[in-house]
């Protein structure tokens, strides 16, 4: 069979074929054509795909294919933690933590087995416990109920996507004090989102119940759905230099305290007075306020013990009803909170606040032995939220003829060059981390031709 150097018309590849969304997998085209079917083979120059419009298998240059979106699985894991690592250039790779020296960090993972990262491209290590986790997708839009006749809100590579105003909810996710994060990514200049926690009716867009958290390109607004009471306010300027950013909500219908974090940083902190007189229910919903396109991922649910282990930092003339008040709401005698601060260089913060300075000297059944200045600890990963790695210039992989973007089911992705293809599997290398075998079932997604420039407008309008 000889490769097909003409890419399908988008006549044929939709013509007479409505099951685009139902397919196990489409693959897109540089000339934004696309075809739904399944992915028969792959090699470091071809693609085989099959499709119900083709009358048999047919292959495809990589040199025309812009991405296949595959229907990769996330399997269970009874692992006591999940680590990420940050990589130089913007990928994220998840997995457990195995070792980290001066050179190495090694992170077992559930698609390639044990990689072993170059220090140099390591931006960054976080830990989360992963038996306190209570949700953690989005999946696909099965469980998730949109208050629309005709549905806003579509799923596709991990994410979901907007297209309108309105909202997706989903019922019986909260306890009654949790943290939820996402992701959250917008197309146009400025973010219009709401977020309502803890609401008992998923089919309104407004309900009555909960609270209410609306993000209106960099101000942020929060009150309580049943009262219809304003509970405060704030400004948060990365939300307008940006287009995405790392979100997480901690709150409680129990004491009335709601806590914002943006890409890590806290940013406010609340109570509600009355929430003795709110209606409460387990209810998430993300509602999209304008047609402007956004794009929800990474979402996280898990537990808190309703406990700040951090205060925001003070904001002159603004009032904080939770905790100290500061400026013109400030009394005589009150202390104001001590400024946010990042653990000093050697320090590592762990699940409860506190930090402790020392250096890494073994990590063993997910146990790490830390060398501090009062001796040895032993403390298991899972009760750290970051470790500390050696201080080094960082520097970026090289680009290379044949690289890719290979995205898993968990919403992490990372860049290598296929070298070569073996039976369900992919032979990968990068300087980040050597040569690694990839389980080809554990990915939702790959990019092709990611260094050419003049297939980026295609590949976002894609993306979108």
């Amino acid at each position: 069979m000889k490769p097909l150097i003409p890419i399908l018309s988008m006549g044929l590849a939709l013509a007479g074929f409505s099951a685009a969304d139902q397919a196990p997998a489409v693959v897109r085209f540089s000339n934004n054509d696309r075809l739904s079917g399944s992915l028969d083979s792959l090699t470091a120059d071809l693609l085989v795909w099959k499709s119900p419009v083709l009358e048999k298998p047919a292959q495809f240059f990589l040199k025309d294919v812009l991405d296949v979106s595959l229907p990769g699985t996330l399997p269970e894991s009874p692992a006591d933690h999940e680590a990420t690592l940050s990589l130089m250039g913007g990928d994220t790779v998840r997995g457990q933590l195995a070792s980290v020296t001066d050179e190495v960090v090694a992170l077992d993972t559930w698609f390639a087995g044990r990689m072993n990262f170059n220090r140099l491209m390591v931006a960054g290590l976080k830990i989360e416990g992963k038996s306190a986790v209570l949700y953690r997708g989005p999946s696909g839009l099965e469980g998730w109920t949109q208050a629309d006749e005709n549905p806003v809100w579509s799923y596709r590579a991990s994410a979901f996507r907007s297209k309108a105003a309105g909202g997706i909810a989903r019922d019986d996710l909260l306890p009654e004090e949790c943290a939820i994060s996402f992701d959250i990514a917008w197309k146009g200049d400025s973010l219009g989102l709401k977020v309502i926690v803890f609401s008992d009716d998923p089919s309104s867009d407004a309900p009555s119940s909960g609270y209410e958290l609306s993000f209106q390109r960099g101000s942020i607004y929060l009150r309580n759905c049943k009262t219809s009471s304003f509970l405060g306010s704030t400004h948060e300027q990365v939300l307008m230099e940006n287009d995405r950013a790392r979100v997480e909500i901690r709150a409680s219908s129990k004491s009335g305290k709601v806590c914002l974090l943006i890409n890590d940083r806290i940013i406010e902190a609340w109570s509600d007075p009355d929430v003795g007189r709110g209606k409460f229910g387990r209810c998430l919903h993300f509602v999209a306020q304008n047609t402007t396109p956004l794009k929800v991922s990474g979402i996280g649910i898990a537990p808190w013990d309703g406990a700040l282990d951090r205060m925001p930092e003070p904001r002159v003339g603004m009032m904080r009803q939770f905790g100290v008040q500061q400026g013109q709401g400030q009394g005589q005698g009150e202390e104001k909170p001590a400024p946010q601060e990042k653990p000093d260089e050697g320090r590592m913060e762990l699940a409860n606040g506190d930090s402790l300075q020392g250096e890494v000297v073994s990590i063993h059944e997910g146990v790490i032995t830390v060398k501090t200045p009062f001796g040895e600890v032993k403390i298991p990963v899972a009760r750290l939220r970051t470790v500390a790695l050696k201080k080094v210039d960082l520097e970026r992989s090289i680009r290379r003829n044949g690289d890719i973007r290979a995205w898993f089911a968990d919403g992490s992705s990372i860049i290598f060059r296929l070298d070569s293809v073996g039976d369900g599997t992919l032979i990968g290398s990068s300087q980040n981390f050597g040569t690694a075998t990839f389980n080809i079932a554990a990915f939702n997604r790959i990019e092709f031709n990611i260094h050419d420039r003049e297939l980026d407008d295609k590949r976002d309008t894609a993306d979108w």
